[in-house]
């Protein structure tokens, strides 16, 4: 995505305009069709090499901060990786800065060449292993076109690292629509709350990095990263209120819709699961035999405090369902909602699990003590919850369908 430097907006009676490129211009299609040929025909080049060549398409481009951005994007399309010969750069660097300090040490006057000889200066360049020398592996080739759209769907996603919040509604989606974009939305450990709309749709808010305590670069990259996602919805309206832009720092409000000519470059992610969930539903088929993991995941009506969409779903051998909601560092405002929800519906079929960066023991602990109906239906974890704790909860809220 794009940097705070590459961004190119206009601000309007608090209103924010991104300065979206034109995908039929004949010169941007020109830039983008040369950028695309310096990495798809350089294979085996060096990331300084390519960096140069790209730099210098750019440098002749009337609008440089665009065609640095275009560049950019085309350099976060490669790959590369590092040089293919052995050689410990740091421990000859090391050597060398030894011999060099022997040297200094002695009296005399040396020529340059006198020094590299006695220095034994090998032919090789000593920061071989830093990133400017690394090689180029593969170029995901797309085409002129695909590379300016994507340039657009970048410059509003480097908007929404300064956003404080967004706001995404969608006009009655199908429910497999719905699915798909939560997914997403999991994906990037966001959470958001989910409520209809009286006309029938669905709207989702999301807090924005401006909205943590701490804003957190991670968290931004993140939300940015979950942007495309929304593009692939038949209809929506997105709002997100930004900050800290321009050179005055002045708040503006960002709003987009489906007219706005935005294309998702990401594919569905239905056949994509992450390393850690895959792990999790093997060793969970190891482990439990009174308990399987269902494929579908539902909504789930919290009343006041919107919809709920967990993360996993449990099915007993005998037919009964229970849910499983996981909470992150970020989403500490939810997690009460969430707390509060189970606290007056003990008989709820929903679990949750905390992880510590949101909760630590002292800070658990009061929270128990203000929700008393929600301790035994949750439980803490680190990064990602394991599967003991999981059947321990599931067991504990289910005895008459736990584990024989």
């Amino acid at each position: 995505m794009l940097n705070s430097g590459h961004l190119r907006f206009m601000i309007r009676n608090g209103r924010l305009h991104c300065r979206f490129a034109d995908c039929a211009k004949e010169e941007n299609l020109k830039l983008a069709a040369g950028l695309i040929a310096i990495y798809s025909e350089g294979k085996g080049r060096s990331r300084s090499e390519l960096s140069a060549g790209s730099r210098e398409l750019a440098d002749c481009f009337p609008d440089k901060k665009f065609a640095s951005g275009m560049e950019k994007l085309a350099a976060d399309m490669a790959e590369f990786s590092p040089p293919l010969d052995e050689i410990d750069y740091p421990a000859m660097r090391m050597e060398l800065f030894r011999r060099s300090g022997d040297l200094m040490s002695r009296k005399g006057d040396f020529s340059e060449n006198a020094y590299r000889t006695m220095m034994q200066m090998p032919e090789t360049d000593i920061y071989g292993d830093l990133p400017d020398f690394e090689v180029l592996e593969r170029f995901k080739c797309i085409t002129p076109v695909e590379l300016l759209q994507r340039y657009n769907t970048a410059l509003v996603q480097g908007v929404l690292c300064h956003a404080e919040q967004l706001v995404i509604t969608a006009g009655a989606p199908e429910q497999n629509e719905l699915r798909k974009l939560v997914k997403f939305m999991k994906f990037f450990r966001l959470l958001a709350e989910i409520k209809r709309t009286p006309e029938g749709g669905i709207e989702l808010k999301v807090s924005g990095p401006f909205a943590l305590l701490e804003h957190s670069r991670k968290y931004a990259l993140q939300l940015a990263s979950f942007f495309p996602a929304v593009l692939k919805l038949k209809k929506f309206r997105l709002t997100a209120a930004v900050r800290e832009l321009g050179r005055s720092g002045s708040s503006a409000l960002l709003e987009l819709d489906e007219r706005s000519g935005l294309v998702s470059h990401y594919r569905d992610l239905g056949s994509y699961v992450p390393e850690e969930i895959k792990m999790f539903h093997r060793m969970f088929r190891e482990k439990s035999t009174a308990w399987q993991i269902v494929g579908e995941t539902p909504f789930i009506n919290t009343g006041k405090h919107g919809i709920c969409f967990p993360d996993l779903s449990f099915r007993s051998s005998d037919g009964a369902e229970c849910h499983l909601e996981l909470f992150h560092r970020w989403h500490k405002g939810a997690m009460l909602q969430r707390l509060e929800y189970l606290n007056g519906n003990p008989d709820a079929p929903l679990i949750i699990g905390i992880d510590r960066s949101v909760a630590g023991d002292e800070y658990a602990a009061e929270l128990f003590r203000q929700f008393p109906g929600a301790e035994k239906k949750c439980f803490r974890f680190r990064d990602f919850p394991g599967v003991d704790s999981t059947l321990r909860i599931l067991n504990k809220n289910f005895a008459q369908h736990k584990e024989k």
